[in-house]
């Protein structure tokens, strides 16, 4: 991975600016440049929560100063990501900004490779994420990420008829995630060459200790243990199923997805969505009731960072389990 030697200066058409790392107290500063970039308020709690409490670690998050105005902020997220069998360390890129009067001087590449560069020096193997239609091109043009998919919605209407089958009395809502959580987890793991760890510590803050959300939960028990769980929730005239998992039966994942669209109709939602990879079994059994694909797509690339990663299968879609909660925005 090459990293540019020149922007570690920090020098930018003639201003002098300070890169650093990020520091207690730098809140303040983090908050007043979201306001000026997007034209809207980020609630430090959520903040705090994305990169502060996360079970993997606190956030990597390089800041530009042109005295005391941040001039921009670049982060990722740490996630533990399964790989061939092996846990790695990762990090999931968001909350890209610079302020509206530095924009143009190359201040977020800057920033993106430092990470990067500290990143594959404390052995983290991957930087990835879901660039939106503004940054995509910097990405892979300038950060030489690789786009490993475009990501559509899977997705019902119900308007007309649909060939769900009638939800399970097994498949009940539940408020928080317990001990059979981290034994599915476990269980499963090993069925998908790459997939983010999704053991109850990290359900319980990814769904039940977001501030900015509410998600809701559905559990598929067997007779002695847990097969399955969706976590859900309403945009707008819509419920999205944000993640699903289950042991290896199509009939599990169609449970549940049948209950989220039975409690769609009972709440005057217009349709059901997910993200699910074409390969999944699942998928083809969705598309046969009526699912299919559609808008939004979502860019989905990254960006090794160890030489022992297997490249070739990262970049290659079909090895990833993903779901909308992987990403940053659902």
């Amino acid at each position: 991975m090459s990293i540019c030697v020149s922007c570690r200066k920090g020098i930018f058409m003639g201003a002098r600016l300070e890169t650093r790392h990020y520091e207690p107290g730098d809140e303040h500063y983090i908050l007043k440049l979201f306001r000026q970039s997007y034209g809207r308020e980020l609630d430090e709690r959520f903040w705090a929560w994305r990169f502060r409490h996360s079970p993997a670690g606190e956030g990597v998050i390089y800041l530009s100063w042109d005295g005391d105005v941040l001039t921009a902020h670049y982060a990722v997220t740490p996630v533990v990501m399964h790989i061939n069998g092996q846990s790695w360390l990762t990090g999931l890129s968001g909350t890209t900004m610079t302020h509206p009067d530095y924009r143009g001087r190359g201040l977020f590449p800057d920033l993106a490779q430092r990470t990067y560069a500290y990143m594959a020096e404390s052995g983290m193997g991957l930087v990835w994420g879901f660039p939106n239609a503004l940054s995509h091109r910097g990405f892979v043009r300038t950060l030489k990420w690789i786009d490993i998919y475009e990501i559509p919605m899977l997705r019902l209407p119900l308007q007309g008829r649909f060939a769900l089958p009638t939800p399970s009395e097994n498949v009940t809502e539940i408020e928080e995630f317990d001990i059979r959580f981290d034994r599915l987890w476990n269980q499963v793991k090993d069925n998908y060459p790459i997939i983010a760890r999704r053991d109850r510590q990290h359900l319980q803050w990814r769904y039940v200790e977001n501030p900015a959300e509410r998600y809701r939960i559905l559990a598929h028990v067997g007779d002695e243990s847990l097969l399955g769980y969706a976590v859900f929730k309403r945009y707008q005239d819509e419920l999205q199923i944000v993640d699903l998992l289950t042991v290896q039966d199509v009939n599990v994942g169609l449970g549940l997805v049948s209950r989220v669209a039975h409690i769609a109709l009972e709440e005057s939602a217009a349709s059901v969505s997910l993200w699910l990879n074409v390969t999944h079994p699942l998928h083809h059994a969705l598309e046969k009731r009526g699912f299919g694909n559609g808008e939004p797509v979502t860019y989905f690339g990254g960006l090794a960072l160890q030489p022992d990663l297997p490249a070739a299968e990262l970049y290659d879609f079909r090895n990833w389990y993903l779901t909308m909660g992987d990403s940053d925005v659902f």
